[in-house]
């Protein structure tokens, strides 16, 4: 199997640490059509999804019905780890397969607990997990930034500049079409919309379908 070399999980551990950490850890690999829902909300989890090629997006429904996008990863990032970590048996979100994608599925115990022949590079996916963890709570404190705006031209503004910043450019490349951006905003799409429209007439951001470039 083909690992990417853009996981940030296997950092550090060479290709032929990774072949056997494959086999250690009984890893499963699964591919998963667009639109498949990989985990559905009040599943019990008990492993670590990586992704090895594709994209999928952490959804929440509220007691209304509303869907909010909590986050969306590409390849090379995990999912689930944060709840499995701290014990949560059923998933409090679902996780969707918004393109075609593969995974691997890591069971967290066989993960945390050496393994007979103490390998050596079983502790360093410890610490890339860990370091993994750190980075993903470091984000989910510009998802609070944005929903923390009190309007909707701040939380768009805010949102962009949070892109702007991630990408090193003023032009870029959005991950959600405009209902997902509503939905990852807690907005409505007309408002939404009609918002961007008023935000381009200004000279404020410029946009093409995904790509926007903040003025």
């Amino acid at each position: 199997m083909l690992i990417p070399g853009n996981v940030s999980l296997f950092e550090g551990i060479k290709s032929d640490e990774i072949t056997r950490l494959l086999s250690c850890l009984d890893i499963r690999h699964r591919s998963f059509p667009k639109g498949t829902t990989i985990i559905h909300e009040g599943d019990q989890v008990e492993f670590i999804g990586v992704i090895l090629i594709g994209f999928i997006q952490i959804v929440r429904t509220d007691i209304n019905g509303n869907r909010m996008i909590q986050s969306g990863f590409g390849s090379g990032a995990l999912f689930a780890e944060s709840f499995v970590c701290a014990g949560i048996v059923q998933s409090p979100v679902s996780v969707v397969a918004v393109e075609d994608s593969e995974i691997l599925f890591i069971p967290y115990k066989k993960m945390m607990h050496s393994c007979k022949q103490t390998c050596s590079f079983h502790y360093q996916l410890i610490e890339n997990m860990l370091k993994v963890i750190a980075l993903k709570n470091l984000g989910l404190n510009g998802k609070i930034e944005i929903l923390s705006k009190r309007t909707l031209r701040e939380k768009i503004l805010t949102y962009l500049q949070q892109e702007k910043r991630k990408n090193r450019s003023v032009s870029f490349n959005i991950p959600f079409s405009r209902n997902e951006l509503a939905d990852y905003l807690c907005v409505d799409r007309s408002s939404l919309s009609r918002e961007l429209g008023f935000l381009q007439n200004e000279g404020l951001i410029s946009f093409e379908r995904n790509l926007f470039t903040l003025q």
